[in-house]
């Protein structure tokens, strides 16, 4: 749930563009009756979160083979009464500040149980985050800071984000920390869905939205042909759309470096809103009795 399943969201749409790998990031309930031919990670940040514990009995009961990555609490007990493998999380203040952690270690255990030999690319974007990281820091000023620049784009306008089965997984997150530390509404849709029916919305005049596409080498030929056109469209009406894309050698690197941008911007859009990024107030509330 949350940013606990940012990494495997950012993973299963990076997998999108292996043939023969299929990987499904469930979120609250698990859709597959038989998963007897299924390798399950169970993940929850927090260790105490009870869609995941829910979701680790039932891949078990289901015959997956299964792996919990956690902070520790109620999954690791869980995990250690299910007889399940357990991987200790770092210590961090929020669960949304754990995705290379769980991104990087959920791709270590697909590797190792399908033998992708994925080392070099994760070694790729390990090296393409550090480059990136430079660019980005608070001392780079707006001029060359992609995040800032963004940021600035983004406070007093609505995202709405697009992207194809590749960047799914990073627009999920984009929105989802847009809504955590910028306390800031966001939409994603994805590619090709986008251009059946979302497009028409840009018709309306009344809404102060910003068009950001997320854009990858493996996008399909249609959808970077249409993705393309669009722009064109929105740019025609006035919308000034905006295009994002990561730095890096390889599929990886660049899901990586995009998600590190989007996740400083949404930092940054929340100092430029007078806002704390880190408390969830409402979230909190919610939990509270519930």
């Amino acid at each position: 749930m949350g940013g606990s399943a940012s990494g495997g969201d950012i993973i299963a749409g990076w997998a999108s563009d292996r043939s023969g790998i299929e990987i499904a990031v469930f979120k609250g309930k698990i859709l597959v009756a038989d998963m007897h031919d299924s390798v399950a990670v169970a993940c929850s940040a927090s260790g105490q979160t009870m869609e995941t514990i829910e979701m680790l009995r039932a891949a078990v009961q289901r015959g997956a083979r299964v792996l919990a990555i956690s902070g520790g609490g109620m999954v690791k007990e869980e995990a250690a009464k299910l007889g399940v493998p357990h991987i200790d999380m770092p210590k961090v203040v929020a669960p949304r500040y754990m995705l290379p952690f769980i991104a990087f270690s959920t791709l270590a255990v697909i590797n190792r149980g399908l033998g992708l030999g994925c080392e070099d690319e994760a070694e790729d974007a390990f090296s393409a985050m550090e480059v990136e990281r430079k660019k980005i820091v608070r001392s780079v000023p707006l001029s060359r800071n992609g995040s800032k620049r963004l940021a600035l784009a983004l406070l007093h306008k609505t995202p709405s984000i697009y992207g194809a089965r590749v960047t799914r997984g990073v627009g999920i997150r984009f929105k989802n920390v847009l809504n955590e530390n910028s306390k800031k509404h966001a939409h994603f849709d994805g590619i090709p869905d986008a251009f059946h029916n979302e497009i028409e919305s840009w018709e309306d005049p009344s809404v102060a939205f910003l068009p950001i596409f997320l854009r990858h080498p493996s996008e399909s030929d249609r959808d970077r042909t249409r993705a393309d056109k669009m722009v064109s469209i929105l740019r025609k009406g006035g919308k000034r759309p905006i295009q994002v894309s990561g730095r890096g050698g390889t599929s990886l690197a660049r899901l990586a470096t995009m998600a590190y941008r989007l996740d400083v911007t949404s930092y940054y859009t929340a100092i430029g809103l007078g806002r704390d990024p880190f408390p969830t107030k409402l979230i909190d509330t919610l939990k509270k009795g519930s």
